[in-house]
């Protein structure tokens, strides 16, 4: 008997494409951005080559998915650190993860996130540059 396969829906977004891809150095350090976004993608890809090598911390992936179904509404930013993982949670649809111990950045954005806010205030969270700038920890 033939077994029909029906696809399971993908309610994380674990796979949507990502067709914008660069590869950017900066020094000896050298890291991939990807994205669905194009704006997204460049926008991060320059944020990456003119900021301090500290503010990327040791960034090599950077996934970042423009998710325009996401709810909308909030502002208010909190971050969560568990061993490797830190994790940045803004309003209703705006999600990033920062793994330190495998070199990626990965996240959800949502359609009220711009790219100026994403690289000069949410990525530095993340990964942490604002708290080692300032001394303080967000935890």
């Amino acid at each position: 008997m033939m077994q029909h396969h029906r696809p399971h829906p993908d309610f994380l977004r674990r796979f949507v494409p990502t067709p914008y891809i660069f590869n950017v150095s900066k020094g000896k350090q050298c890291a991939c951005v990807q994205s669905n976004n194009l704006e997204v993608a460049l926008s991060v890809r320059r944020s990456y080559m003119l900021q301090p090598s500290e503010a990327w911390g040791t960034v090599l992936l950077c996934k970042l998915i423009r998710d325009v179904a996401a709810p909308g509404g909030g502002s208010e930013v909190s971050v969560v650190e568990s061993g490797p993982l830190r994790v940045l949670h803004m309003g209703r649809g705006t999600i990033l993860v920062y793994d330190r111990a495998r070199s990626e950045l990965f996240g959800f954005l949502s359609h009220e996130v711009d790219t100026v806010q994403l690289v000069t205030s949410l990525i530095p969270t993340v990964v942490g540059y604002e708290t080692a700038k300032s001394g303080t920890s967000n935890t």
